[in-house]
């Protein structure tokens, strides 16, 4: 009963994992979304319909790169000591 259990959430893991564009270092969320989908607690996300056979599927793009910060201002370079006059 386990093991039919745990192909349950593999396989519903898997499709997630698809689904949301075959991330990496996101498989502990996944597998704990297709845990819940499995115990039934949470309803699937709605999809759009599936594309005719034969038809390209599209996904979403990804969304941008966060930018990085702006450099900090260059600091100036240390005021150099005068010679000492001489006597």
């Amino acid at each position: 009963m386990a093991h039919d259990k745990d192909e349950s959430i593999r396989s519903i893991a898997h499709r997630l994992w698809e689904e949301d564009g075959r991330p990496d270092g996101r498989d502990l969320e996944i597998w704990l979304r297709a845990e819940k989908l499995a115990a039934g607690k949470t309803k699937p996300a709605t999809k759009a319909k599936a594309a005719p056979a034969g038809e390209k599927v599209t996904t979403a793009k990804k969304a941008a790169p966060a930018k990085k910060p702006a450099a900090a201002p260059a600091k100036k370079a240390p005021a150099t000591k005068k010679p000492a006059a001489k006597a």
